[in-house]
């Protein structure tokens, strides 16, 4: 059953918001068992009305939780109450920090859906990828709106579960399983460290419930500091295997053998960002214990190497990997200054402008049948649309003046001045900042503006004998047409 705690705001919202969720889950939980009678198209409208349902609710109380900083509602659902071990339930809160993180999964996930319905056109098991796609975007909202340990536990789990799928869709490809099972392996390695973690908070607190642990953690000598530190190591590794720190890296370039609606919903800002989340949802604990600078320290390695990793790559897809490694090492340095803001904004832009970039991608993957760069060139004349967009999203992303990008790498840089003294991390971070410029500039002239490739005559022999419009790839595909 589910219970509402508070009444804080009107309760007709949190009605919709639990309609539409419960719906959501319905759906995807009864799809494989009706797939023979439903079509995927039509399991991608209701997804994308569950989803749209959920933002309009979302937008409707985003002022009072961020301005007002209150908690919505927190529903609770008991499971195995009878057991006394441990307290088993499903309980969900809607705070702010759980309100910045859902709205982008929500956002992303509608995006994705939009532009799988085209991608997807004529792949034999589309219904399959739209199933693991939805089920993934349920795990991050299980794992984002956690209220207790155990609810927090099986949201991680999901996660790592449903991207293994997403990442070995298309099973015919050579390195594609192998690809999965890295990810997946390293995926279970952080499920372990967050496991040991919960386990020791729970030894130490007998609550499974997070905020009141962390009203508890803040009293002096409460706990042994010997513990509560060897947990925060456990938290860390987890969170550094999720998010793409450096030494956790490792599975991030071969999970991008996953389609490209799947990267662009997995590696942009999702599960990619769940390990941040993580930190910022326990940020009490590491401010008490004096962890920051060592954050601060890790986050500004991982941005300086995955910058100038990003900026040797010949691979499209492996080259938005080790970018979007740089990125998450900015966002655990604004997870180090402790400024839930600027980090939403960040967040938010980094990654809207980010799954924007591996939809425009995905044009240029499908009409070249390569991820190479080197065999690209003349999109402008291909699709004009796509490249603009491109273009307008990589300005974004290196945070060229007069875009959105620039104002957060502004908020940023300010920061980082008046929160840290570190040259060091100083330095790691300007490297980073920098390389940022070099690898979007070789992503945008490869693609687009490298006119001596454009004599490649296979590309003009593809654009008369196609049946289909190169709109059918763009990054609106259900506002275009194909001729069959």
């Amino acid at each position: 059953y589910s219970e509402a705690i508070s009444t804080t705001f009107d309760l007709s919202y949190q009605r919709f918001i639990n309609f539409f969720y419960i719906l959501y889950i319905v759906i995807i939980l009864f799809y494989p068992i009706v797939k023979n009678y439903v079509s995927s198209h039509h399991l991608i409208t209701l997804c994308v009305f569950c989803l749209a349902g959920l933002l309009y609710n979302y937008l409707t109380i985003g002022y009072m939780l961020i301005v007002e900083d209150r908690v919505a509602y927190v529903s609770t659902i008991n499971l195995l109450s009878n057991i006394d071990i441990i307290d088993y339930c499903l309980s969900f809160s809607l705070s702010p920090l759980s309100f910045i993180f859902s709205s982008l999964v929500i956002i992303i996930g509608l995006a994705t859906n939009i532009y799988t319905l085209n991608y997807f056109k004529n792949e034999a098991d589309e219904g399959g990828f739209i199933f693991w796609l939805n089920s993934f975007v349920i795990s991050m909202l299980i794992l984002v709106l956690a209220n207790n340990f155990f609810t927090l536990f099986l949201g991680w789990e999901l996660i790592g579960f449903t991207s293994f799928f997403l990442i070995n869709f298309w099973q015919n490809r050579r390195g594609t399983l192998k690809s999965s099972f890295k990810a997946f392996s390293f995926n279970l390695f952080s499920d372990i460290f967050l496991l040991g973690s919960l386990v020791i908070f729970y030894q130490l607190s007998n609550t499974s419930d997070i905020t009141a642990f962390l009203i508890t953690i803040q009293i002096p000598g409460m706990y042994d500091s010997t513990l509560i530190n060897l947990a925060i190591c456990l938290l860390l590794g987890c969170a550094s295997i999720k998010s793409v720190q450096i030494l956790g890296h490792l599975w991030l370039p071969d999970s991008m053998e996953a389609p490209v609606p799947a990267s662009a919903l997995i590696h942009s800002a999702t599960l990619v960002s769940a390990g941040i989340y993580l930190l910022m949802r326990f940020n009490v604990l590491l401010v008490f214990y004096n962890w920051m600078s060592f954050i601060a320290l890790l986050g500004s390695i991982t941005a300086a190497y995955g910058g100038v990793v990003a900026a040797a790559q010949t691979d499209m897809k492996k080259l938005l990997a080790y970018s979007t490694m740089s990125h998450c090492g900015f966002l655990l340095v604004l997870v180090s200054f402790n400024n839930i803001y600027i980090l939403s904004l960040y967040l938010f832009l980094h990654g809207l402008y980010k799954a924007s970039t591996f939809f425009c991608a995905g044009s240029f993957i499908r009409i070249h049948e390569s991820q190479d760069t080197r065999v690209m060139g003349g999109a402008h004349n291909l699709f004009l649309i796509d490249s603009i967009l491109l273009i307008i999203c990589a300005s974004n992303l290196c945070g060229l003046p007069f875009m959105f990008g620039a104002l957060y790498k502004t908020y940023f840089l300010k920061c980082l001045m008046i929160q840290t003294n570190n040259f060091l991390v100083i330095g790691f971070l300007i490297i980073g900042l920098s390389s940022s410029i070099v690898y979007y500039y070789r992503l945008v002239y490869y693609a687009i503006f490298d006119i001596a490739k454009w004599t490649h005559y296979h590309i003009y022999n593809k654009l008369e004998t196609s049946k289909f419009k190169f709109k059918l790839f763009s990054i609106f595909p259900l506002f275009t047409k194909t001729n069959k």
